[in-house]
């Protein structure tokens, strides 16, 4: 059944509250078939382009490869549905698709080259300088050992930039990582120390990741180690740099840091399961190999490796070490069957062997240089080291952790959760359980401030699967509601607003459960609304506690039936909810604002514009301006003048769907 076209506009709206991710690209996925099948051609375009910018960036190339082979189609043979805007936009994306093709063996290289030689003709006609083209050809020739990798780098660096180069931090990347492959690593260091402190969204952690190995053979020491500190924790939560952290595992093999290696493997070899591609989850099996081949030589074979959860059981790092390695020759055959060479496996090969390149460095933070600490840190670092001296674990585990408070004391968060980072390691290896349920809930408060929520909810989840809490840590119900108001996975953070409303139902206090169930307004599960509905349905009619209670429960069914598309219930909810509590109620006046967009989207245009009025009126800011803007857009009335004062067009109309109005 063929959708309307309002319905598929909500149900790619709808696909922008998951987090960027799987569950996400699935909701794209839907959106798009049913925008085909009603004909929105210039909604699927435009929508796909979007999207390629997701897939990319977040490590779906499969996803990417097949928006972006439609969207050329589309633009050769349907320019109506462009709109004049696509071609730009798709030459930009031609760079993502050739970087991606290489790192798939089973597609063959002649497909690739004739990517590249449709990319090349396409920004020639358009006038464009071939900078971006000859990066591409360097990156494939680079990636398959084709000796012309050098002829498409000289051409790159001579080559005028325009619009369509990388970025000025990006290019500089893959041109270390050609001068390290040649062994001219006083040049990559030159080139690439410039941009090892931002640029855009891949850097500055893809430029430092490139400059460990050229830091550690060139004795630059304390600027690996700094590289490594800075760059690693800006990538380990997205599998799209799954290549980039086997850079710093290798590191980790090649510094004499093989202990903090397996705390690298034991967080990401789940990833192994679903890589973004073949070729990085070979570069991360090579180098998890070299770490726990390391480790077993050494007599760890029988250390034990954690269990990820949903994922791959606990084992040793024998055992695993055996697995990645296999795994890793099996896809570097692959490459070299395509490419016809032993390139590919040559190079595995060697990060497979190597041996470290130096005795092991240091990288605790209790080594960095004191004037960057408060007096009471640096004797809390004085006393890491003296312990770590003698062989004496707990003590120097122990004072790291009362120096991540210390730093987060004295408002130094980054270094706080450097510091944090390492004695959650250490403390683990000397079995101080309560200890590292205290520095997990010091890490969850530390990338929760920060905004890092993959980071912040992997320590609390941890910390909550762990049998007890800490005495003085908040409650489990206080850290799942705080949780669940972080989370953008909507399903996790339902998942947490049902587990705290257990915790509070078997205490016997069903309006604490209803209030928790409620507690995230932009959660709109349907069991988690129908719990709310039953808990209301059991309370006492006359109890004014329930009456506002009540009148949350109609703003979250009304949301929840808003986004199904059932927008006249939607309204007619939020109408009963509004009767609920008294006039100038903040609740009543959300509530009114719902039924106004409600009706609007029912195409009940006039009914709600005396409410959008009513509400613009009683309380002028942005949003109510704009919800009564698109009102009088819809009734064909001028609202010039709201969009003079107020900034707001008809482009801003997609905004009355976002969290904003809801809260």
């Amino acid at each position: 059944m063929t959708m309307t076209e309002q319905a598929v506009h909500e149900l790619w709206h709808e696909a922008h509250r998951f987090p960027v991710g799987p569950a996400r690209f699935a909701a794209y996925d839907a959106a798009l078939r049913h925008a085909d099948a009603a004909g929105m051609r210039r909604e699927a375009f435009a929508w796909r382009l979007s999207a390629m910018n997701e897939f990319h960036h977040h490590g779906d190339p499969a996803r990417l490869f097949l928006a972006f082979s439609h969207c050329l189609q589309v633009c050769d043979t349907d320019a109506e549905a462009t709109d004049g805007h696509g071609d730009r936009a798709l030459l930009w994306r031609f760079k993502w698709v050739v970087w991606s093709l290489p790192q798939f063996p089973e597609i063959p290289l002649d497909r690739t080259r004739a990517v590249l030689d449709d990319m090349e003709a396409r920004y020639r006609r358009g006038g464009h300088s071939l900078h971006a083209v000859y990066q591409h050809r360097w990156l494939v020739a680079h990636h398959t050992g084709d000796p012309a990798a050098d002829h498409w780098y000289d051409k790159l660096v001579t080559a005028p930039r325009d619009g369509l180069s990388d970025c000025a931090a990006c290019v500089p990347s893959g041109q270390v990582r050609h001068l390290v492959s040649h062994g001219r690593d006083e040049e990559a260091i030159e080139l690439g120390r410039p941009f090892s402190r931002g640029g855009c969204t891949e850097q500055p952690h893809w430029m430092l990741s490139e400059l460990l190995l050229p830091y550690l053979r060139t004795g630059r020491h304390a600027d690996a180690v700094d590289a490594h500190r800075f760059g690693y924790p800006r990538m380990r939560a997205n599998r799209h740099h799954l290549d980039n952290i086997a850079a710093h595992l290798r590191f980790c093999g090649l510094s004499g840091n093989e202990t903090r290696g397996l705390e690298l493997i034991e967080r990401h070899r789940g990833w192994l399961d679903a890589p973004s591609s073949p070729y990085t989850a070979m570069e991360f099996a090579a180098a998890a190999g070299q770490v726990l081949r390391r480790l077993t030589e050494a007599g760890h074979g029988d250390l034990p490796v954690a269990a990820v959860p949903g994922g791959p059981a606990a084992s040793t790092v024998a055992q695993v070490g055996a697995e990645v390695t296999a795994l890793a020759r099996e896809i570097a055959a692959r490459f070299d069957a395509r490419n016809g060479n032993s390139h590919v496996s040559s190079r595995v090969e060697g990060h497979l062997t190597a041996d470290p390149l130096t005795d092991r460095l240091s990288m605790s933070v209790a080594t960095r240089p004191r004037e960057r600490m408060t007096s009471a840190v640096a004797a809390l670092m004085d006393v890491v080291g003296e312990a770590d001296a003698r062989g004496d674990t707990d003590t120097a585990a122990t004072a790291l952790l009362d120096a991540a408070y210390e730093q987060r004391r004295a408002n130094r968060a980054q270094d706080a959760l450097d510091s944090a980072e390492e004695a959650l390691g250490r403390l683990s290896r000397a079995g101080r359980h309560e200890d590292v349920q205290r520095c997990r809930l010091l890490l969850w408060e530390l990338h929760r401030d920060a905004h890092r929520w993959p980071e912040a909810l992997e320590a609390l989840d941890a910390a909550l699967a762990a049998p007890a809490l800490p005495a003085d840590a908040p409650s489990r119900i206080t850290l799942l509601l705080a949780a669940a108001k972080g989370d953008p996975d909507r399903d996790r953070a339902a998942a947490r607003v049902q587990a705290a409303a257990d915790g509070f139902a078997s205490a016997g206090d069903p309006g604490a459960a209803f209030d928790a169930l409620l507690a995230v307004t932009r959660i709109v599960d349907e069991a988690v609304v129908e719990r709310a509905r039953k808990l209301a349905a059991a309370a006492p009619v006359g109890d004014d506690d329930w009456r506002p209670r009540r009148a949350r429960l109609a703003l979250a069914d009304a949301r929840r039936l808003h986004l199904a598309g059932h927008f006249a219930d939607a309204a007619a909810q939020a109408r009963d909810g509004a009767r609920l509590v008294p006039s100038g109620d903040p609740l009543r006046e959300r509530l009114a604002r719902v039924e106004t967009l409600a009706l609007l989207r029912a195409g009940r245009a006039e009914a709600a514009e005396p409410l959008a009025r009513a509400a613009f009126e009683q309380d002028e800011q942005w949003e109510t301006a704009l919800l009564y803007a698109a009102v009088l857009h819809a009734l064909g009335r001028d609202f010039a003048e709201l969009a003079e004062d107020w900034s707001v067009d008809e482009d801003d109309f997609d905004e009355l769907e976002g969290e904003t109005l809801w809260r």
